[in-house]
């Protein structure tokens, strides 16, 4: 590594641009200067309001993300109560039904109890009384044929009385067909 090393002449040129330049130099390094200052406080400025409206974007974009959240996690709390108000409503139904089943198979049963003990109390009432009536038919014709038995003529002799009151009628019309004859 060598170093150019300066040589008189070019230390009086440099000199020497000094004196014939040297305001001139100076004041476009003070211009360049303030520009680069300037250039420098709009950089920043301008990255100062990006950052601002990027944190407000970011702000506003939470916010937003937070109003949805709490919109959706309020429409999920509703939909979940009125899922839930409705399952209820349905469970209540179900054991109002059911209850409701449940009272009127027993009201029918009971009914078809009591229809059942009605009908047998009926079939066993009208059973003894056709007995009854049977017995007391039995009885009754027991009593006419011994009656009968005892007070009416045998059946030999009511014969025998038929035929002799016929053979009476056919002399009779004997008797009575001769006369008109003559």
């Amino acid at each position: 590594m060598t170093e150019k090393k300066q040589s008189p002449a070019s230390g009086e040129l440099e000199n020497l641009r000094e004196i014939l330049f040297g305001n001139q130099a100076r004041a476009t390094d003070d211009r360049l200067t303030i520009l680069e200052e300037a250039l420098q406080k709009q950089h920043r400025d301008l990255t100062d309001a990006l950052n601002k409206q990027a944190a407000a974007q970011r702000e506003a974009t939470d916010a937003a993300e937070r109003s949805l959240k709490n919109q959706l996690t309020n429409q999920a709390n509703t939909t979940q109560a009125n899922h839930q108000a409705l399952e209820e409503s349905l469970n209540q139904l179900r054991t109002d039904h059911k209850r409701l089943m449940d009272e009127m198979q027993a009201s029918f049963t009971q009914e078809l109890e009591i229809l059942r003990s009605s009908l047998s109390d009926q079939i066993r009432r009208m059973q003894n009384e056709s007995r009854q009536r049977d017995d007391d038919l039995r009885q009754e014709l027991l009593t006419v044929s011994n009656w009968l038995d005892n007070k009416l003529t045998p059946r030999l002799n009511l014969g025998q009385m038929l035929i002799e009151i016929g053979q009476q009628l056919q002399s009779d019309n004997g008797d009575a067909s001769s006369p008109e004859e003559e």
